[in-house]
């Protein structure tokens, strides 16, 4: 009798990690947002919680990204300063109010979006669903910079997408890899 075991295949390694849904929420509430405009997300069901239990910022539900745009335009309108929280699905449904509003008619879209679906063992580019794989091509396609937050230590690339939708008086994105924890 052969006595082999074989042996297990290692597991696979996290390229994208969770971050915590209340640092997401510390760094939103300290860059000054007033509101977040959100389509309930499950990639970021923690940070929306965290968001609700600090209660630092008004949270917004709405049915559509396209309306949270317009929800967005009339709250830095009346001097105010929202963010969107959206995922990747979402902000394909809202591709012409994303033109029309936010880059057309100049209004600081910042968005922090979830990649829901994404295999975090894999690479952005890797994935095999196109709406993890083609957000940012997409994204860059508009003219549209964006930042990710693949590792805890990327939490400050929140501040550097919302600063610079105001420094260009358009949309930027912070693409959060994996879901928050």
């Amino acid at each position: 009798m052969n006595d082999i075991t074989a042996a297990a295949p290692p597991a696979p390694v996290a390229v994208a990690e969770a971050i915590s849904g209340e640092a997401i929420a510390r760094e939103i509430a300290d860059m000054g947002v007033t509101h977040v405009i959100t389509v309930p997300d499950t990639n970021l069901k923690t940070a929306i919680a965290a968001l609700e239990k600090a209660q630092r910022v008004k949270m917004l539900y709405v049915c559509t990204e396209d309306e949270g745009m317009g929800i967005n335009a009339g709250l830095y309108m009346a001097g105010l300063k929202p963010m969107m929280l959206i995922q990747n699905n979402g902000l394909y449904a809202c591709i012409n109010t994303l033109k029309a509003i936010a880059l057309d008619a100049q209004v600081p879209t910042f968005m922090l979006i979830g990649q829901y679906g994404r295999d975090v063992t894999k690479t952005v580019e890797e994935n095999r669903l196109r709406s993890v794989r083609l957000l940012e091509p997409t994204l860059e396609t508009w003219g549209v910079p964006s930042f990710r937050l693949e590792h805890k230590t990327d939490i400050g690339n929140i501040r550097l997408a919302w600063q610079k939708a105001w420094e260009i008086v358009g949309p930027t994105a912070a693409i959060i890899g994996a879901p928050t924890s």
